[in-house]
This record gives structure tokens, C-alpha cells and sequence, in this order.
């Protein structure tokens, strides 16, 4: 009992000191914004994302096609400039980038912009389709050997198995060991869009050791390990005590990286992803065991797992209802996503693997147990269909890895940027207002009525409703490298609003312009 005190206290520790964690990274702004041209070229590219990312390749392609790799000089955050050490030419620029955001999972696409004319844009690869396929049947073939390895280790540590069954699951056990760090090469590739031929390239390795799933995949070699050995060896109080501890570890590294895990609120995603996957790691790893047990006339292990496994399904429900109510977020077009129709169809099998589970338990359970040869024969061909049906969902759930939540979504669109221009006889603005409703920034452009540029000595946006009746909300504008900005100016609500911009031209000369604009 202390040790599994103790392990208790240290997931728990884990969890409480695991950094904060967001839904899934997107794209929501950039300095030039895409499609852009410029009348000069720029000192330095901006992205801006919903969460902290870091750089995994950034690479400018200039209008001959010849690319130069910026990874190096950029930083990660939320806000991350490009700098540009050489003036660009004039033509068509493509900025290439693949960030890897905290739930361990990269995101790409391409800037482009234009200096002085526009020209032909080189291509720009957004990833290998076959690396793409070559991952997600791994991540399939890693779920399998996690819930039917670690699961019957962990079953195998309540009920002596034969040991054809034994040397099953070992197999099954040293795949996943061998999958674990296979999946997380080919993580790497993804990350940087690299075909399969780099498999062994050091830098889509390091790449994948740097994003979260490169904790995962590590804890999941320990944990195959430990299963390894669980089954490997005869039965025995350590051997059990290992088997229970690479089911732990096992549920633990599905919980350090993925959508569900890294989505806000920490404290609750983590371990109910935790416990989510603990429930799954003692049905579906006691499906085969008892598949076996049915042919014999042991029914010990069938007795103790009909006691037990309500309790499981119960906490596997709660933390799956949990898990998919926060990745939803509220009802919006991006319940329509890839995301949502895989959650649709996972839980359309979920319907029949319930049925199945009460149909086994209410009609079949008892006479099996009492020995009836037709209600043993009925329960272990359900199991397998269970087992056919588990399957499935664990290939649909492997798909997630491409498709961001629907929260993620949502807050992209929430977060889309608003344009205004204003002007007058004096002076000209492009207004680029990102983050509303809500805590807004303003990105101002200024130049004269002919495009030419400007030198204020203070702007001051003023934002106002009068149909929504709100007075004038005011923010002091800062000069950056990138232009004069407001940062943290609060547009609380949608509707039609008004932007009026002072812009101090003089010690004697003050521009006023306005514009309306619409927050939906």
C-alpha cells in the first residue's frame, strides 16, 4: 500500500508541476500580412499564434527560388519576429514555417508577400503524404501493443494466464517497444515535412525530441520495457507490481502530450486523460486474456473482472464525456470539422462496444460462470467482436494527430484580424486590429496621402460605439520596428464601432482620421 501511495502522490506531483498548457497552436496574424506588397522591404517577418510555439524549420524563399534557413535567428513565443540580416528584391517572397506547438504536434504554411511587384511564388512543400501515412499506422500499431500489451500485463497481475497467452503478449510488448521510438522518428519527419528517405536524418530526430511527444515516446519505452518483463517472466508478486507499473506509466504518457492533454484547464485535461486511458488499459487488455480463459474452466479471472470493470467503464465515461465537452468548446461551424466527424464515428462504435460490453454482462455473464457450454461459446465470440470493434477506435483515434480540436478552431476564428483604413488630405492608415472581442491589438501602418512615409511623434487610437453605447475607450500607441502599436486595448463586445486615430504630425500639427469598422 505505500508504494502505491507513493506512486499516487508522484503522478499527482507530475501533473501539479507540468507546464500550462493550451488547446492545439494556429496561425492567427502576421507582419506583412499574406498577399501583401510593400513598398520597401521589410526588416524582419512577424507570425502571431494563439499559444507559445517554437521554431522547428523557417526558411525564406526568395523570387529566383533560392531558400535561406532562418531557423537559427528565430525565437519562439507567442509573438516571434523573423530577422531579416539582407535587404529583400523586389518580387514575389515565400516565407516557409513549421512551428511545433505544446501539445507536441507541428503546424506549417507559408507567408507570402511581395516587394515592389508582384511575381511568380516558388512552391513550397507542406509535407510528405507518405511519412503522414507511415506515422499514423505506427501511432495505430503503438495504441494496439499500449491497450493489448500493457492491458494484459496488467490483467496478468489479477489472474495466471496460460502461457501460450503469455508469450502473445510479450510479443505484443517488445513490438510497442520497438514502435515507441519508430513513431517518434517519424514524428520528426512530420515535423519538418521531410519524406521517409530522412528517417535518419539528425535533425527530424532532434526535431522530435524538442516537441512534447518526445516525453511520451520516451516514457513509453520504459513502459514496454517493464511490460516486457511482467510477461517474460513467471508470475510473482514483483512481476505483478511491474505489470500494474507499466499500465501507470503507459496511461502517464498519453497524458504528457496529444490535443486532449495539453488543452486548458491543466489541472482537469491531464489527468482525466490519465484516467481515461486507465480505464481502456483494463477492459481492453482483458479482452484476449478472457477470449483464452473461455476455453477452459477457470472462471476466477472472469468472476473478479465482471466486479470490477463497471468501475472502470464508469471512470472512462466520466473522463471521456469530460475530455470531449472541452475539445468541442462551444457549438460553432467548427463543430463540422475533420475532428468532429472522427469523434462522430468513434463514437458511433462506441454505441456498439457498450452494447456489446451490457450484453455480455446482463445475458451472458452468469450462465457462463455456471458452466453452460452455449453461453461461453456466445461470450468469447462477443469478445472478439469487442476486440474487432476496439480496433477501429484506436485507428480513428491515431487520426487525431492530424486534425486540430474544434476549440482550436474556434478560437481562430474568433481571433481572425479586422482591417480599417482611414484617411484624409494629410496623412493615411492601415489599421490591423487581431484578438477582438475581447483584449485587442492594433497594428498601424501610417503613411502620407501618396504612400510615401511619415514620421509621427505620437498616435492615440481611440475606439467608441455610439449604437452600442460605449464611450470612448483610448490606448497610446507605441513605435516598434514593425510600426506604431497598441497593445491590450479591450473591444469588449461585437458590433459596429468607430476608430479614431491622433496622429501628432508636429509640435503644432495634429492629424485626426476616423473610420467604422464591425466586430462580428
Amino acid at each position: 500500500m505505500k508504494f502505491f501511495a507513493r506512486l499516487v502522490l508522484g503522478l499527482a506531483l507530475v501533473f501539479a508541476l507540468a507546464a500550462p498548457a493550451f488547446a492545439h497552436a494556429q496561425l492567427i496574424g502576421s507582419d506583412p500580412s499574406d498577399k501583401a506588397v510593400l513598398d520597401s522591404a521589410p526588416e524582419a517577418l512577424t507570425l502571431r499564434f494563439n499559444e507559445p510555439v517554437n521554431p522547428l524549420a523557417i526558411t525564406l524563399i526568395d523570387p529566383q527560388g533560392r531558400k535561406t534557413d532562418l531557423t537559427a535567428v528565430t525565437r519562439g513565443g507567442e509573438r516571434f519576429e523573423v530577422p531579416l540580416a539582407d535587404p529583400l528584391g523586389e518580387g514575389t517572397h515565400v516565407l516557409s514555417w513549421r512551428v511545433t506547438s505544446i501539445d507536441g504536434h507541428p503546424i506549417g504554411g507559408a507567408l507570402v508577400f511581395s516587394v515592389g511587384a508582384v511575381t511568380e511564388a516558388a512552391s513550397v512543400s507542406q509535407g510528405d503524404p507518405v511519412s503522414a501515412f507511415a506515422l499514423w499506422v505506427s501511432k495505430t500499431g503503438l495504441f494496439i501493443a499500449l491497450f493489448i500489451g500493457l492491458g494484459g500485463a496488467l490483467f496478468r497481475a489479477i489472474a495466471e494466464l496460460p502461457r501460450r497467452l503469455e508469450r502473445v503478449l510479450l510479443g505484443v510488448t517488445l513490438a510497442g517497444l520497438l514502435l515507441a521510438p519508430l513513431s517518434l522518428g517519424l514524428h520528426g519527419l512530420d515535423a519538418l515535412a521531410l519524406p521517409v528517405a530522412n528517417f535518419f536524418n539528425p535533425a527530424a530526430w532532434s526535431a522530435a525530441l524538442a516537441t512534447s511527444y518526445g516525453t511520451t515516446a520516451l516514457v513509453l519505452v520504459g513502459a514496454f520495457a517493464l511490460g516486457s518483463i511482467a510477461v517474460g517472466f513467471s508470475r510473482s508478486p514483483v512481476t505483478s507490481g511491474l505489470g500494474v507499473l507499466a499500465a501507470l506509466l503507459g496511461a502517464l504518457s498519453l497524458s504528457l502530450s496529444g490535443h486532449a492533454g495539453a488543452a486548458e484547464p491543466q489541472w482537469l485535461t491531464r489527468p482525466a486523460v490519465f484516467f481515461h486511458v486507465g480505464g481502456i488499459l483494463f477492459w481492453v487488455g482483458a479482452l484476449l486474456p478472457l477470449a483464452v480463459l473461455l476455453t477452459g474452466r477457470d472462471d476466477r479471472a472472469l468472476a473478479r473482472f465482471s466486479r470490477v470493470v463497471p468501475f472502470a467503464v464508469g471512470v472512462l465515461l466520466i473522463s471521456g464525456v469530460t475530455l470531449a465537452v472541452i475539445q468541442m468548446g462551444p457549438p460553432s461551424a467548427a463543430w463540422l470539422s475533420s475532428y468532429a466527424a472522427i469523434l462522430a464515428a468513434k463514437l458511433g462504435l462506441l454505441v456498439v462496444l457498450f452494447a456489446l460490453a451490457l450484453w455480455n454482462r446482463v445475458r451472458l455473464t452468469r450462465p457462463a460462470l455456471a458452466g453452460t457450454t452455449s453461453a461461453r461459446k456466445s461470450l468469447r465470440r462477443s469478445i472478439v467482436v469487442e476486440t474487432l470493434v476496439v480496433l477501429l477506435i484506436l485507428g480513428l483515434a491515431a487520426g487525431w494527430r492530424f486534425t486540430p480540436p474544434p476549440r482550436a478552431l474556434a478560437e481562430v476564428q474568433k481571433t481572425e484580424p479586422v482591417f480599417v483604413h482611414a484617411m484624409n488630405a494629410e496623412v493615411m492608415a492601415n489599421v490591423t486590429i487581431s484578438g477582438a472581442p475581447g483584449t485587442a491589438r492594433l497594428d498601424i501602418a501610417l503613411t502620407d496621402a501618396n504612400y510615401g512615409a511619415i514620421e509621427a511623434q505620437s498616435v492615440v487610437a481611440i475606439l467608441s460605439s455610439e449604437t452600442l453605447g460605449i464611450a470612448p475607450i483610448r490606448g497610446e500607441a507605441e513605435l516598434t520596428p514593425e510600426g506604431w502599436v497598441v497593445g491590450d486595448v479591450t473591444i469588449p463586445i461585437p458590433g459596429t464601432w468607430t476608430l479614431t486615430l491622433e496622429i501628432r504630425l508636429s509640435r503644432f500639427a495634429l492629424a485626426k482620421i476616423a473610420a467604422d469598422f464591425d466586430i462580428e
